[in-house]
């Protein structure tokens, strides 16, 4: 190996390893920002509040949660939608910050209450 192509070495290792930090930081930057239109959690979990009076229908809720692009889905035994914001500002490229919601109906299918939990996953 010459002198020159060691000097490339380390240069190319470098420049390999700014570009995976460059794309790592642009993309959890995007994805907090993006985080489902909302700044934070308790903002997003303000909206839906505020969106979601108690007696609103299954469907009602839905709906919202499909237009806010929401991950969810329906548990019929105990009459529940739960939900999932991911990636929400203050994510990191080691941790991801998230907003779990429950929403319970009764018989009939209002919404009874809503749960609201963060969760922090990552290495």
């Amino acid at each position: 190996m010459t002198r020159r192509s060691k000097a490339l070495v380390p240069f190319a290792v470098g420049t390999g390893c700014l570009v995976v930090l460059i794309v790592v930081f642009t993309d959890q930057r995007r994805d907090a920002i993006m985080a489902n239109g909302a700044a934070d959690g308790a903002a997003l979990e303000r909206e839906i509040r505020a969106g979601l009076p108690l007696g609103s229908s299954l469907s009602t809720v839905e709906g919202l949660l499909s237009m806010r692009g929401l991950e969810f889905s329906f548990d019929e035994s105990p009459k529940s939608v739960y939900a999932l914001a991911r990636k929400l500002k203050g994510s990191t490229a080691f941790a991801s910050k998230s907003l779990q919601l429950e929403f319970r109906f009764d018989d009939a299918s209002k919404l009874k209450s809503i749960d609201a939990k963060v969760l922090y996953t990552g290495p």
